[in-house]
């Protein structure tokens, strides 16, 4: 049985990794910053996970921050995939951004190079694969953001950074990388740690105005697909995927929400861009979006399709899974 290390057990895309991996019969073992959250991390596995399979799944603590645990964490390991990433709190500098999430990448490769491991596949983000605000047009995995673009948060130009330096180290160490970009990932949640669902969340609580924010769409159970499609096949080594193609803006999911869940008497109206950027300077959660305003791009999936076989749910789906996925959880009253 092979054996995959998936980084960062705990969170929403991980979770849905570890699962694809455990249902093609590989055996896991995922990163924690504490064990203490392993058993609720199994109880949320076990809704889509037989109880033969989750037996397979083991767990080790390391934090991205630290070296410790790491290499002891990746012995005997056919591969990793690297999905931990730090999302901040819409505080920090862009250099403190760009050094912790390059500083995470350079432990886990470095580990894997000492434990052994050759083959990565690491999740990247859209925002790596960030144009002017002005580009019109469609983008394929050739393009990379440029990292001075006076228009980037923080947090996108952390992205950038974090795949440049996996992309070096795997040269340096000499290490098989492959990398996965997606774009809003949305899908239904196995805990209660709701990521990037927390948008949706709040849409289905009844924001009261939704910024015209076109968003293109990762549903999470593709997206782990594509995370061991790729691992499994050598034509993936070396290569960027591009893991959204498909847009919804927030305006259509909310009518979406208000057409298919009545019960929830939902009222649904655009808020102005003028309006989405003043809200955004004390709202984390709107200040990512901000850019996406008036984007006139989209991003191609192809090369996924043509190369490894991926499909992927069509948007609408993927935000009704996911809605009612947070109305069964109690989450909207």
């Amino acid at each position: 049985m092979k054996k995959v290390v998936v980084t960062g057990g705990s969170g929403f895309v991980a979770s849905w990794v570890i699962a694809e991996f455990l249902n093609q019969d590989y055996a896991v073992a995922t990163s924690l910053r504490s064990l203490g959250k392993a058993d609720a991390i199994k109880a949320g596995l076990s809704r889509y996970v037989t109880a033969e399979r989750l037996s397979h799944l083991s767990f080790f603590e390391a934090d991205l921050t630290s070296a410790d645990g790491w290499q002891a964490g990746l012995a005997d390991a056919d591969g990793v995939i690297h999905v931990a990433s730090p999302m901040g709190n819409g505080t920090e500098s862009t250099a403190e951004l760009v050094e912790v999430a390059t500083s995470g990448v350079r432990e886990v490769f470095q580990a894997a190079a000492a434990a052994g491991v050759k083959r990565l596949v690491m999740t990247s983000s859209q925002a790596a694969s960030t144009p002017a605000s002005s580009f019109t047009g469609t983008l394929d995995e050739s393009f990379w953001t440029d990292p001075e673009n006076p228009e980037l948060d923080a947090y996108r130009i952390s992205k950038v950074r974090a795949e440049q330096t996996a992309w070096q180290l795997a040269d340096e160490l000499d290490l098989d990388l492959t990398t996965i970009l997606p774009g809003a990932i949305f899908g239904p949640v196995m805990t209660k740690n709701l990521s990037s669902n927390g948008i949706l969340l709040q849409l289905l609580k009844g924001q009261p105005a939704l910024p015209k924010v076109p968003l293109e769409i990762s549903d999470v159970r593709d997206l782990a697909n594509l995370h061991r499609l790729a691992f499994e096949q050598d034509t993936a080594i070396g290569k960027r995927y591009l893991a959204a193609s498909q847009t919804l803006t927030m305006l259509a999911v909310g009518r979406l929400y208000q057409q298919n869940f009545p019960q929830l008497h939902l009222h649904v109206r655009p808020l102005p861009n003028w309006a989405t950027r003043l809200l955004a300077k004390p709202m984390p959660s709107l200040r990512s979006l901000v850019p996406m305003l008036n984007r006139h791009y989209h991003h191609s999936t192809a090369a996924a399709e043509t190369d490894l076989g991926w499909q992927q749910h069509d948007p609408e789906t993927t935000v009704i899974d996911t809605a009612q996925r947070l109305i069964s959880l109690g989450l909207v009253k």
